[in-house]
């Protein structure tokens, strides 16, 4: 995803083909984004009229969706797409906590149209202190989007929040420290790219430090270089380090740079010079949309629209009217205002984006994957685990949290008119442990009288307040009448105010004793706060910023669970979305399976290059009473470290020129000799036709590590090489010493540092700690060792060669091996990470000799009665461990299996695993046609 990643020749070639065929009017079309409401609407209505003139009349080359139910703003999409001749970029404004995806209330029974999952805000997410709560928010972000039809993510907000003033970023943002926003920025980004789509970053320069609603006027930042460097710059460097796709602009203005107050967007100082040439950013630019008074007051359509591409941004965003817009942009370059090659160049970048996320090859989504993934369980108790973490109780001098039960309580529900549903699932969490409970609904607009004559004697009171950005309100602040009362009350009785939305409000009632802040809104974050006064849920949230005079970044008072239900914060009550026909296929292959006794456990995962499809996790670790497998258990990947680790190194090495195929095996390894192996190449140990033997029971034979390997290297050859293909670990094991003689390095060393970080495999790794032992995957009752083997390497061989070798040793996850499977459909990059060109993809994977076996380099290929099933045919490749994974690749189709099992326990002499591995093989390749 990221820009400066290279694209494959198909989508080259989709680019320039495309580039070429459209007019100057299409072209500049193309960098057109118009905005469409996400609800139900019949073909004749005037709304889809007029959308749809805009995608099959006026070319436009975009759409941004907004506020509607997933399954309506997919098939809108959907819609649009059948119009356009040239697939639309669809984008969305997915912040988190933001709720462009969530369906209206019926009003009065309050039930909704449905959602997609409500991810606590970002400043809710800082206040967790954990990034990796970002990258997995970014990634179910990315996941849901995709599922949707949405390309372009127009999140996460990267602005500085430092001004306790602002009334449109306030918990849009991940907090006022500038070094943790870069971090938790970048974290969300690698999760939501990671997921296929593209992830911008907003408002550049920075929208952190105003106190005027950018919808309603032009703010202006006062900021020096020097702060603007070290403060509101810091996120977009992190984001552009990590490889975000776009950047949004701010209708800000900033003297600094463009010395007047010409708002960002129009101001090329900004968005040529400071954005890519300062801080070199090569990918899409976009401008915040053009219907704000931020960028409205004093500029026409035509000005606007005009100026914004001089600037230098790529899209242009909702402008008020579309043909002007056009128009205006093409009489431009026709009369020489702007060049021709500005506009391709744009053009360009958004055909690109548009090859990147799929957009181009596969516009269209299928509703049946739209509800297993979108709104998904498991997608729900991530948010609630994420919204557990960050409730932060900022006042509570008394220790009056967790509150004690059989006391009456009053709820106080502080909202405006149109939150209807506001601090409803507060309510409905507090009730369940404090019975008896009455609830009263307020307004900005309820009169002090009222107020005053809420509380009876005796009762304790619970004020939740949903204060929010609203665009365009300009006003984000309690009713003075209502701060007053909370206020007052709150010197004659205990008051618990629990802040919903802007955390800011405890200055305008100051003598509050208790406060609770929860830094976003929605579901998971109100139920999670009145957890944590009912006792039943924990506080360790602390506060990613500051107000002055009241609290500072980093205060939090730790709350643990007092009693009762704690399921809530971890499980999701209600009932999984119905599978698509992919996902309840391989469930049902790996629950029979495990019925059939093939494994105690095991996890598959499937997907393309854009993205996971399907996966699933069967039975337990072991036959006793253990969890479930998940995408994070850590399974010893037996031979898959012969093509994970070891052909993947040695492809960047041919690739570099530091190891030459057809070089004898000498060169590298001048004291492995004997007869006839001067002859041997490493192209001969990479298709195993090196003569040596299958094997050698070293193990049993060395007293220590240093004699294992002497034995493997005084093996002599069975035949000369090239006679017949055998399966050699030992081969493999030279291998890894070639790679350590000409790097220096050993190969989990190097392995670790140029393959796996650049992929982000974090859970991939040689001889795991101790401490990772309760999800790693036991797999043998080994009778040499006389253990149950749990994060020790199971080969023998390998375990006397250290624990590290190149064929066998590895342990990793469903999650890491994903990644790699992408890659390579990928033709070798991953989220700006490139780690060897398409061609050495297509060399090592392509078989060197049909005729005398099916084995690429260090590949395997599919056979028709191989592990690969019957139906997957080459160019796919893969290869089998022999403790129950596999991997398949198959670039002909995008798609990829991963199956990881403990097979092997408790003996290797379960053999059930073959039929299992061409049962998934075959149904994943007869059914991913139904989720392209």
């Amino acid at each position: 995803m990221a820009p400066n990643a290279p694209l494959n020749s198909a989508d080259r070639r989709w680019v320039d083909q495309t580039l070429a065929s459209l007019s100057l009017r299409d072209r500049v079309a193309q960098m057109v984004m118009v905005w469409v409401l996400g609800d139900y609407t019949s073909t004749t209505d005037s709304s889809f009229v007029e959308a749809r003139h805009w995608v099959a009349d006026d070319h436009v080359g975009g759409v941004v969706m907004s506020l509607g139910t997933p399954i309506e703003v997919a098939e809108k999409v959907n819609a649009l797409q059948r119009a356009a001749r040239v697939p639309l970029l669809v984008a969305s404004d997915l912040e988190p906590g933001l709720g462009r995806l969530e369906g209206g209330p019926f009003a009065p029974a309050q039930y909704t149209a449905g959602s997609a999952t409500v991810l606590p805000n970002a400043m809710a997410i800082g206040a967790t202190g954990n990034e990796a709560n970002a990258e997995e928010a970014g990634r179910i972000s990315g996941r849901e989007a995709r599922a949707t039809g949405i390309h372009l993510v127009f999140a996460p907000v990267v602005d500085v929040n430092n001004n306790p003033a602002n009334p449109v970023i306030n918990t849009r943002s991940f907090g006022e420290d500038p070094a943790t926003v870069a971090r938790f920025s970048a974290a969300f980004v690698r999760g939501l790219q990671s997921a296929g789509a593209a992830a911008t970053a907003k408002h550049f320069p920075g929208h952190g430090d105003t106190d005027t609603d950018s919808h309603l006027a032009l703010p202006v930042v006062r900021s020096d270089w020097a702060r603007l460097a070290a403060v509101e710059l810091a996120p977009f460097r992190a984001v552009i380090d990590a490889g975000i796709a776009g950047v949004m602009s701010a209708h800000i203005a900033l003297p600094a740079i463009s010395h007047d107050s010409v708002p960002a967007t129009l101001a090329a100082p900004i968005m040529t010079g400071l954005l890519r040439d300062t801080l070199r950013f090569a990918g899409l630019t976009v401008t915040d949309a053009m219907t704000m008074q931020g960028i409205g007051k004093g500029y026409d359509v035509d000005q606007s629209s005009v100026l914004a591409v001089q600037a230098g941004s790529d899209i242009l965003l909702m402008p008020t009217d579309t043909k002007r817009a056009i128009d205006a942009v093409v009489a431009a370059v026709e009369r020489g205002v702007i060049t021709p090659a500005r506009i391709d160049s744009s053009v360009r970048r958004i055909l690109e984006i548009k090859a990147r996320t799929g957009a181009a090859r596969h516009p269209f989504v299928a509703l049946d994957s739209l509800r297993v993934i979108v709104g998904s369980a498991a997608h729900r108790t991530a948010a609630r685990r994420i919204a557990q973490q960050a409730v932060t109780v900022i006042r509570d001098a008394r220790a009056l949290v967790p509150m004690p039960a059989g006391v009456p309580t009053v709820i106080v529900n502080y909202a405006g008119e149109m939150d209807i549903t506001a601090g409803r699932d507060f309510a409905a969490e507090l009730r369940l442990t404090i019975r008896g409970t009455r609830l009263v609904r307020v307004t900005p607009a309820t009169p002090r009288p009222q107020l005053d004559s809420i509380a009876r004697p005796g009762e304790r009171v619970v004020v939740h307040t949903l204060v929010r950005t609203v665009e365009g309100e300009g006003r984000f602040v309690l009713a003075p009448a209502f701060a007053r009362w909370v206020d007052s009350l709150s010197t004659v009785r205990d008051v618990f105010v629990v802040a919903e939305g802007n955390p800011y409000i405890l200055r305008e009632m100051p003598r509050v004793g208790i406060y609770l802040a929860t830094f976003g809104r929605g579901p998971a974050l109100e139920q999670a706060a009145a957890r944590v006064l009912a006792g039943t849920g924990p506080a360790t949230g602390r506060a990613p910023v500051s107000l002055p005079g009241f609290f500072t970044r980093g205060d939090g008072l730790a709350r643990p669970f007092a009693a009762g239900r704690d399921d809530a914060a971890h499980a999701d009550e209600s009932p999984a979305p119905p599978p698509t026909p992919l996902q309840d296929t391989v469930r049902a292959i790996l629950d029979a399976a495990v019925r059939d006794s093939a494994f105690p456990g095991a996890y598959a995962i499937v997907g393309r290059r854009a993205g996971v499809l399907a996966e699933y996790g069967a039975g337990h670790l072991d036959w006793s009473a253990s969890p479930v497998p998940d995408s994070h258990t850590l399974w010893d990947m037996a031979s898959l470290t012969k093509v994970v680790a070891l052909t993947s190194v040695i492809m960047q090495l041919v690739e570099s020129g530091r190891v030459n195929l057809d070089a004898p095996v000498q060169r590298y390894l001048r004291s492995w000799t004997g007869p006839n192996k001067d002859k041997v190449t490493i192209r001969h140990l990479l298709t195993h036709a090196s003569g040596l033997p299958a094997w050698r029971p070293v193990y049993k034979e060395a007293t220590d590590t240093a004699a294992a390997m002497r034995l493997v290297y005084e093996t002599p050859l069975d035949t000369l090489p090239n006679i017949r293909m055998v399966y050699s670990d030992l081969g493999a094991i030279l291998l890894g010493e070639v790679v350590r003689a000409v790097t220096g390095e050993r190969l989990d060393v190097y392995a670790a540092t140029h393959l796996f970080a650049p992929l982000r495999m974090t859970h991939t790794r040689y001889l795991p700690p101790a401490a990772d032992s309760a999800r790693i995957a036991p797999t043998e009752v080994d009778p040499w060792r006389q253990r149950h083997l749990r994060g020790e390497v199971h080969d023998e061989n390998a375990f006397a060669l250290g624990g590290v070798s190149a064929h066998a040793g590895l342990f990793s996850c469903a999650v890491d091996m994903a990644r790699l499977a992408r890659a390579y459909l990928n033709e070798g990059t991953l989220d700006g990470a490139r780690l060897f060109s398409a061609a050495t993809v297509r060399q090592f994977t392509t078989v060197q000799d049909s005729a005398f076996s099916n084995r690429a380099l260090g590949w395997e290929t599919p056979t028709g009665n191989n592990s690969a099933g019957r139906l997957m045919r080459r160019p796919a490749f893969g290869h089998t461990g022999f403790t129950g994974t596999s991997i398949w690749i198959d670039p002909a189709n995008d798609l990829f299996v991963v199956l990881l099992t403990n097979r092997v326990n408790p003996t290797r002499a379960n053999t059930k695993i073959t039929r299992v591995r061409q049962a998934l093989a075959d149904a994943v390749v007869g059914l991913s046609a139904l989720q392209r």
